[in-house]
């Protein structure tokens, strides 16, 4: 376990903070790596130290993806690039895209996915062969992957590994033949699936003896910090698939018994991959309830894992056991081949945004028409939503949320609470310390308030001082918990670090949604109770 506080104790450096969080990362410790990187983020807010920022956020995103948080890794990775972008660091900017990529493509947003890959590759072509352009090719290849187009995917895949061989020093080129390997898997079911037999298993079988090569050199190193029990993971599930295709069942059972052992408990894609092979495994010796309960059980875990394709592919999977059995039921082929059909669509669909990012990147090459680029970006549109202060939805996003948040509370009877917050004499810290310490002071609060709420909670800046929180499924009282933990987290925040003699304290207000409940009602009530709050405060004071 990292030692935060002694860390923080001998002034340990943003570069050094977020070196350790990697290490965190890549020792399984992830809650030590996200907490680093948030106080590395705090800290650069705090300081208006961009660049810091930046490369937080692109950490951050990248743990959410690892740990199938990815709503939160799409959001915070597509923020790193802006904010790269603004500063002039492509490198920075294609390995947030690179991020975003993934968890796009898992979300089922394939088109964003897509771009963001393509962009990511052209980003490090200019800067010839190095890790990132190896990461650029293998991200654009998982893309291709799941937009049906295999062909074009092992291309990337292989412009992958022979950058690695280039780089100085040498990239172990494992992950993209790892990745090259389940490119043809899906291949090889997808075709499985349209002719109704397996076809050549020459092209898997090679792909697997090389990676149990590379493993077996020691040059099994990923690309990227905390994927090496992944990595093991997703190996061990191609060797039981390519053993169960070949008839080779004791190899396979032994396979997939030991990439269930390597799960960690938290439910990511990687379970649903496990299950895949437990699928194929009972097909293979024709235990077809076992079959298909293993297909369900794949899309299910897919789906909880926000895996979107994944899930896709466990339901054509499903659909072509029912078929290998003889149960041609109308609704399940027609199911399967408007399946089929939407997936080719999507991929023809794809191809042609290539001549539309070549456009966008021709605008970028000109420093005046850099801006305009990015807002031109469809896949950039919910920026508007962002505070550019605080980085937090603003209070267009926040309108938007709760109406849609309502209706659903009304429809599926969770609970939905509002908190309203808003900085204790303000206008005093604007005066005695100045109106860009005042800008530091919230935006040092929207950093703590990210840091303590839950990962569907809301947080946003509604105006000046004021901000709300959106809580998801969560009655008043779970609510109050977080709004604690808030109120916690900014008393012991070092606010002289901030300004000399500075201290800065918050009112919060809770209202649950009711029956009938409008926006404004909700919100009127939470403002309502927060200044109670503040009421109580200051007479207690």
């Amino acid at each position: 376990m990292i030692n935060r506080a002694h860390l923080a104790d001998a002034g340990t450096s943003a570069d050094l903070a977020l070196t350790h969080a990697h290490l965190a990362l890549n020792e399984g410790d992830a809650q030590s790596a996200r907490e680093l990187a948030q106080s590395v983020l705090v800290a650069a807010k705090t300081g208006a130290d961009e660049h810091t920022e930046a490369r937080a956020l692109a950490f951050l995103a990248h743990c959410d993806s690892i740990g199938s948080r990815l709503q939160r890794a799409s959001d915070t990775s597509r923020r790193a690039a802006r904010l790269f972008e603004r500063l002039g660091e492509p490198q920075g900017e294609a390995m947030a895209l690179a991020t975003l990529t993934r968890a796009s493509m898992r979300l089922g947003r394939a088109d964003e996915a897509f771009e963001a890959a393509l962009l990511c590759v052209r980003l490090c072509e200019v800067r010839g062969p190095d890790v990132s352009l190896v990461i650029a090719h293998d991200a654009f290849g998982v893309a291709c992957c799941w937009a049906g187009n295999y062909e074009r995917a092992h291309e990337s895949m292989q412009a992958a590994v022979d950058v690695a061989a280039r780089c100085s020093p040498v990239v172990s080129p494992y992950q993209p033949r790892l990745n090259q390997a389940w490119v043809e898997a899906q291949r090889l079911v997808d075709e499985r699936h349209r002719s109704g037999a397996m076809p050549s298993l020459e092209t898997m079988a090679w792909l697997v003896k090389e990676l149990a090569r590379l493993e077996d050199s020691g040059e099994a190193a990923p690309l990227l910090s905390g994927l090496g029990h992944g990595v093991r993971t997703v190996s061990l599930v191609l060797t039981a698939l390519l053993a169960c295709w070949q008839g080779r069942t004791e190899v396979a059972k032994m396979a997939h018994e030991f990439a269930t052992r390597s799960l960690l408990g938290t439910v990511t894609w990687l379970d649903a991959m496990v299950r895949w092979a437990a699928a194929e495994l009972a097909w293979a010796q024709q235990d077809w309830p076992a079959a298909e309960q293993a297909f369900i059980e794949m899309r299910g875990l897919a789906l909880a894992a926000q895996h979107e394709p994944f899930a896709l592919s466990a339901s054509l999977l499903l659909a072509n056991a029912f078929e290998s059995q003889g149960k041609t039921d109308k609704a399940v082929l027609e199911y399967r081949a408007l399946r089929v059909r939407e997936r080719r669509m999507v991929g023809e669909v794809l191809m042609g945004r290539v001549s539309v990012v070549e456009r966008r990147l021709d605008a970028r090459r000109s420093a005046q028409h850099l801006q305009e680029a990015l807002l031109a970006a469809k896949q950039f549109e919910r920026w508007s939503l962002e505070d550019a202060l605080t980085g937090l939805a603003n209070r267009r996003a926040i309108d938007q949320a709760l109406e849609e948040r309502l209706a659903s509370s009304r429809a599926s009877g969770k609970p939905l609470t509002v908190a309203m917050i808003d900085v204790n004499k303000f206008k005093q810290v604007n005066d005695t310390h100045t109106h860009q310490v005042g800008d530091r002071v919230l935006k040092t609060l929207a950093a703590i308030m990210s840091s303590q709420v839950r990962e569907k909670d809301l947080p946003a800046r509604w105006a000046g001082d004021e901000f709300v929180v959106l809580f998801d499924d969560a009655p008043e009282d779970v609510a109050r918990q977080v709004c604690e933990r808030i109120h916690a987290a900014i008393a012991a925040f070092d606010w002289g670090s901030v300004a000399v003699g500075l201290r800065v304290s918050v009112s919060i207000g809770l209202s649950q949604a009711r029956e009938g409940d409008t926006m404004e009602s909700v919100l009127g009530r939470s403002d309502e109770s927060m200044y109670e709050t503040k009421s109580m405060e200051l007479i207690s004071t």
